[in-house]
């Protein structure tokens, strides 16, 4: 190791840093990116680590800074050959205390899976239905069966995502990016070609921030969200590979669903999904028939 240099914290250690983050979180209720202790966030950052915990369901984005905790849920998880659910929202020691008296009443099992990065995986596994029910009754936290379809169902397409009219950008600007349907990353453009485009995506930055905007006409531009648009950019690529077996979805990391989107991806399994360094695609477990259906409707892309 290089003088000087800082070594991370074990991996079990930083897994208990984002457990009491998520517990912080929990009692706080509600903050601003800039109130987390830095000491309990993984290497990721603090608006990495809120991002996460927001597609887990344990928080939402209130405003682009601000965060507010979740009401804890149990989201019930699309297995084949058992019933399970993974708690989402809220976390704090008395909590966990009354979910794992309720499965130990229920006779249901209580796991718990360490990440580095982020907050253990908490399941209820049950042998029925039923005995899910009476531990999340027991404990007196909400279920939602099939967490994953339903959240997918009501989520708008990105053809309908929320968009803002806006004059195109005009003046100095310090950068100009479009997205690229061919590469499937951002290529250097012009704030000319921006305001001429008919379609595309663009990223302007100007003197004091960045604006998404989306072309539908060279008259017309439009606000919208990051991942929003680069999935709109997109539409009609085929991108999307899905392994039946596994019921593995994996796509190019620049194409991480929007908002509620990765949400309902994320919940086919309980967890986020995999990134793969080398071939810049993020995977998602879990995934059946029913959400890649889904899943292609609401993004417009297609399977490879």
């Amino acid at each position: 190791m290089a003088e000087g240099a800082r070594a991370g914290p074990p991996p079990q250690e930083a897994a208990l840093m984002t457990d009491r983050a998520l517990e912080w979180m929990s009692y706080r209720r509600s903050g601003k990116i800039g109130d987390l202790p830095g000491e309990l966030i993984g290497a990721g950052g603090e608006r990495r680590f809120v991002d996460d915990a927001v597609t887990l369901g344990h928080a939402e984005w209130t405003v682009p800074n601000a965060w507010q905790i979740a009401p804890p849920v149990l989201a019930g998880l699309p297995r084949d050959g058992e019933i399970a659910a993974v708690l989402c929202g809220a976390r704090t020691p008395k909590l966990l205390d009354s979910l794992a008296a309720a499965c130990s009443a229920a006779g249901t099992h209580l796991s718990s899976e360490r990440h580095d990065g982020r907050p253990a995986t908490v399941m209820v596994v049950a042998a029925s239905q039923e005995l899910l029910a009476d531990a999340a009754v027991r404990a007196g936290i909400p279920l939602q069966n099939d967490a994953a379809l339903r959240i997918l169902a009501c989520t708008p397409s990105v053809r309908l995502w929320p968009r803002t009219p806006c004059p195109m950008v005009q003046g100095r600007v310090e950068t100009v990016r479009r997205f690229s349907r061919s590469k499937m990353h951002w290529v250097s453009s012009t704030l000319e070609e921006a305001a001429a485009a008919s379609a595309g995506f663009f990223r302007i930055q100007r003197d004091w921030d960045w604006v998404s905007l989306i072309k539908s006409s060279p008259q017309d531009a439009a606000l919208i969200d990051d991942r929003a648009g680069r999935m709109a950019a997109a539409a009609k690529c085929k991108v999307v590979r899905w392994i039946p077996d596994s019921g593995t979805l994996s796509l190019p990391a620049q194409l991480y669903p929007p908002g509620i989107m990765a949400r309902g991806m994320a919940l086919c399994s309980g967890g986020l999904p995999r990134f793969d360094r080398e071939t810049r695609q993020i995977a998602f477990a879990g995934v059946r028939p029913e959400h890649l259906r889904l899943f292609l409707a609401l993004t417009g892309l297609r399977l490879i």
